[in-house]
């Protein structure tokens, strides 16, 4: 009875075996990555509203620079071989980024942490790639900027304003080799800001930045 009941059991599995063995090579298992990044941002020239201390309004239009960024950041893929295959499918990470933010007379810096969710599907996995090899992704999630920009051209000093933004990001990861990535990917940013109080005059502005960027990031 016991031999009959292992065989039946045996019969039974060999399709969930078969599935599993097909699969080793394309699950994306979960995994922690970091990577840095640098890249080109491109800000469309901005309204900014002056008012005045009397409440005084003036709209006008602000061209800023073409600028240089760099980065760093870490990310989880959620998937790991004891959970459902679909989990492999999402993922989130933890982004840092520099860049120039310049005017013709207004020089300046911005910093930005953004927590992003992420969204992929692993293509030609096999059991060296056990990442996949081809992965496009979509990420987007909050952001936190901080923009500083030195006044000293208009007999001011330097400040910081701090402004929450929204990112959004797609790209593809390539596996050059199994724990090794090149990403090239396209980031969408929107800061509701900067503001600024100088010469008693407030200064709002909004922002909508475009960044071209590569990274490099390592899987373990």
């Amino acid at each position: 009875m016991m031999k009959r009941l292992a065989l039946l059991c045996c019969i039974l599995l060999l399709p969930t075996i078969a599935v599993a063995a097909s699969q080793e090579g394309n699950v994306h298992f979960g995994e922690w990555w970091v990577g840095g990044q640098l890249g080109g941002v491109f800000t469309p020239n901005q309204d900014v509203t002056f008012t005045g201390p009397n409440g005084q309004q003036f709209t006008g239009s602000l061209k800023t620079d073409a600028a240089f960024s760099a980065g760093a950041i870490a990310g989880y893929n959620f998937c790991m071989p004891y959970r459902q295959v679909w989990e492999r499918y999402f993922g989130g990470a933890v982004d840092f980024q520099w860049n120039q933010h310049n005017h013709p007379d207004l020089k300046g810096n911005q910093y930005a942490l953004s927590f992003l969710a992420r969204l992929q599907y692993p293509l030609g996995g096999s059991e060296k790639f056990t990442f996949g090899r081809f992965v496009p992704f979509l990420m987007a999630g909050p952001s936190i900027v901080w923009t500083n920009s030195s006044f000293s051209n208009f007999g001011g000093g330097s400040k910081t304003s701090t402004n929450i933004g929204v990112v959004a990001e797609m790209g593809m990861d390539f596996f050059m080799w199994p724990r090794l990535s090149i990403t090239p990917s396209f980031r969408y940013r929107h800061v509701f800001g900067p503001s600024y109080s100088a010469q008693n005059i407030n200064i709002d502005s909004q922002l909508d930045q475009f960044m071209v960027m590569g990274r490099v990031a390592y899987h373990f």
